[in-house]
């Protein structure tokens, strides 16, 4: 089995906060995780944060992100937060079963609601406490990719909305280049053990294109069984590539027919051979 690296970008735009009926009044913020399975050799990183300041800034810790800290003083108040979130997921999958991972692989967004009524530091992330939390799942597709704005509200007893837009699309896809934490299988002597993981190691290009029983040989001739995998294997990744181009071209192109002329944007023609997908 050939694996390749893919890495799914995700943008998570939190526009505004509605205070619908919170008991107390204080600082309140929206904390954002990703969550893969775990059965998915895969590593999550975190690229940027953008957005206006207001009590104080968006930031990032490790694998989560903390959006700007608001003050909620009045019933059926708005506040425009516009921070955008960037979780670029990279994974190991099998080339036959790109799409097919992908599109079953569960995407969890987790959106945790923290507060304060005291002194508040931005370095202490234990100076909030969490109250409520709400859980997306993305249902990502390789050929649209994934669009979706949706009201995200809290419980009952912390009754707030937080307005939010995600987009997702296969950005990439190449030979392995870094490890990735792999689950180590337990047997029955240890099944009580707990869960271990064990890093890939990285593949040589060779053994990527030519197949794992490729073996370097003095002589420049390949053999066709060789090629015949390097051919079938560059296929692979150009077509699932250009079918996630065309989903996310399809998605701007009808975006475009909403908004002014004078905002619009022109994208250059992609020129490409034409493949049957």
């Amino acid at each position: 089995m050939t694996e390749v690296q893919a890495m799914v970008e995700f943008s998570v735009e939190l526009n505004k906060f509605y205070n619908v009926d919170l008991f107390q009044r204080g600082f309140y913020q929206i904390r954002a995780s990703m969550k893969i399975p775990p059965r998915v050799p895969h590593r999550l990183r975190i690229l940027s944060v953008l957005g206006v300041t207001l009590a104080f800034p968006a930031s990032v810790h490790d694998s989560l992100i903390c959006s700007k800290t608001f003050q909620i003083l009045y019933k059926n108040e708005e506040v425009v937060l516009n921070d955008v979130m960037i979780f670029k997921v990279k994974m190991l999958l099998d080339e036959k079963k790109i799409e097919e991972t992908l599109e079953e692989m569960n995407f969890l967004l987790s959106l945790d609601l923290h507060f304060t009524d005291g002194d508040y530091s931005a370095d202490d992330l234990n100076a909030l406490q969490l109250i409520s939390s709400r859980t997306l799942k993305l249902h990502f597709s390789l050929h649209r990719g994934l669009h979706h704005h949706v009201n995200v509200m809290f419980d009952y007893f912390h009754l707030s909305v937080v307005s939010v837009t995600v987009h997702a699309s296969l950005v990439a896809l190449h030979q392995p280049l870094i490890s990735f934490p792999r689950p180590v299988k337990t047997t029955w002597l240890n099944r009580n053990a707990p869960a271990q993981n064990k890093d890939s190691v990285i593949p040589t290009l060779e053994s990527v294109v030519f197949g794992i029983n490729y073996t370097k040989q003095l002589s420049f001739i390949i053999a066709d069984s060789f090629l015949h995998h390097a051919y079938h294997f560059h296929y692979t990744l150009c077509a699932t590539l250009l079918l996630a181009f065309k989903g996310l071209h399809s998605y701007f192109i009808t975006v475009t027919e909403e908004i002014p002329s004078c905002q619009k944007l022109e994208l250059g023609m992609l020129k490409v051979a034409r493949l049957n997908l």
